[in-house]
Parts: structure tokens; sequence; C-alpha cells
């Protein structure tokens, strides 16, 4: 199937910033599920300069900022959702210690290299089709030894979701998001294999730290208890944790 140009996603989240924004956070796969697994993996980030990439409305950036980072630069592909980070960071603890751009993950990103410790993605990644572009720019952004970790919708849940019509490469597909708004939103998106998530992670030099399959947190279980126990028997979501190279095995040109 031939799909969009990139960036596939960009119209659908324009039209459901806003109402992502107020939503998301209660919901059971984001603020439940995927959220909570995000924060647990990264860890500790007192002092930490950090790139937020494909920030949305710019919840795991706050939520790093009042965790001790010392500045956020968040980006994202949505003149809106980056409007509604601007929002959210400038009530952080200590907003002025985030930037927030419109950027295209599949383009180079005009940022200096080496200039951050941690890079962090939440469900970004997935509306790219070529894995090279983000992860070698990821590569360069980050210092020597640092580190990425990003989370992606979990093959064997987007395969039930999307039907592609292999289980193996890379897919465009489309799903009718009916949970936020009172229309539905159709929302491009890539399915990708396990093979078409590793091999390009480590092709761009990265070492792989920790896979993460996430499961809902206890909290949900009272809330909503059917997705609580299908999200303990169904994985959802996937995060990866890798660390780029430290400077003594750095490859250098020249």
């Amino acid at each position: 199937m031939n799909h969009p140009s990139e960036p596939i996603a960009r119209d659908a989240y324009e039209k459901l910033a806003r109402a992502y924004a107020e939503k998301a956070e209660a919901k059971a796969e984001n603020g439940y599920n995927e959220y909570p697994a995000m924060r647990t993996q990264i860890g500790e980030v007192d002092g930490l300069r950090i790139l937020d990439a494909g920030c949305g409305p710019g919840f795991l950036a706050r939520d790093l900022l009042r965790a001790g980072a010392h500045s956020v630069v968040a980006v994202d592909v949505s003149p809106t959702m980056i409007d509604i980070a601007g929002e959210t960071l400038a009530d952080s603890i200590q907003g002025g210690n985030a930037e927030v751009h419109v950027l295209d993950l599949g383009l180079e990103l005009p940022i200096e290299s080496a200039g951050f410790d941690l890079v962090v993605s939440s469900l970004a990644l997935d509306y790219v089709r070529d894995w090279s572009v983000p992860l070698g720019e990821f590569r360069r952004l980050l210092v020597p030894g640092g580190r990425v970790v990003f989370s992606v919708q979990h093959p064997q849940g987007s395969y039930a979701w999307f039907r592609p019509p292999s289980a193996f490469g890379v897919h465009y597909c489309e799903a009718q998001w009916k949970g936020f708004t009172d229309e539905p939103v159709t929302v491009p998106d890539f399915y990708r294999s396990i093979g078409e998530i590793l091999n390009p992670l480590l092709a761009s030099g990265f070492r792989l730290r920790a896979i993460q399959e996430t499961r809902p947190v206890e909290t949900l279980r009272a809330i909503d208890p059917a997705k609580y126990e299908r999200g303990q028997r169904f994985p959802t979501f996937l995060i990866l944790d890798a660390e780029s190279p430290a400077a003594a095995n750095a490859i250098h040109d020249g």
C-alpha cells in the first residue's frame, strides 16, 4: 500500500490535540499503562539535560522537570501540541528550563550535537517509517554514554489492532480513534515487527540495556477491571532503553 508523505499523523493530531491533552492522563492505555512504565524505566533524572522527542502535550517533559532534570527541550510535529506543551511547561516547577519547538522527527534536527544526557520519546517513533533518521539524530545529539528511552506499540498488540497484510516488516496502517473526540479521527500509523524495532536501534550504534513489555499499574484494577485484566494478559506497549557508545568506543571520522 502506498502511504502519504511524512509526517503522516500531523493532521490527525492537530484535530486531536486539545481533547488528547484533556483526557489522555485519565485513559487506561496512557495514564495507567504507558505513562507510568516510561517514568519507571527512565529512572532518576536529577541534573540531566533531556530531549523529549515527540512531546505531545508535554506531560513527560513536565514530570521530568519536576523530578529534577536540569533542562528539557521538547519537540513535536504538531503546532497545536507544541502550543499545549508550552502551556504545560510554563506551569511546571522549572518551566524556565524548558524549550518547545515544532520539528519533524523524520528529518535532521537543527539542534547542536552532544547536548543531551538523555533522549526520551513516548509513542512518537511509530509515526516515522525510516528509523535510521531519528535514531541517527538521537545518537548525534547524545553525549558519549548517553541514554535513549522510547516507547512504541508492542508488535503483538499492534498486529491484533491493525491487521496488516503480514506480521513481518513495516506496514502503513490506519485506525479510527473514538475515545477523544465526538467524531472518530483517522490516525495513520506504521506497524512494525520486532526485528524492525530492534535492528535499526542496533544499526544506529546503540547498546540495548533493557526491554520492557508494559502492563497496567494496580490502580487501574478498581477503575476499569476489564482493561486491567486484559492489559495483564496481552501486551500493548514496548519500551526500549539503550545507550550510545562511551567516548573510548565511539567511531570517529577522519
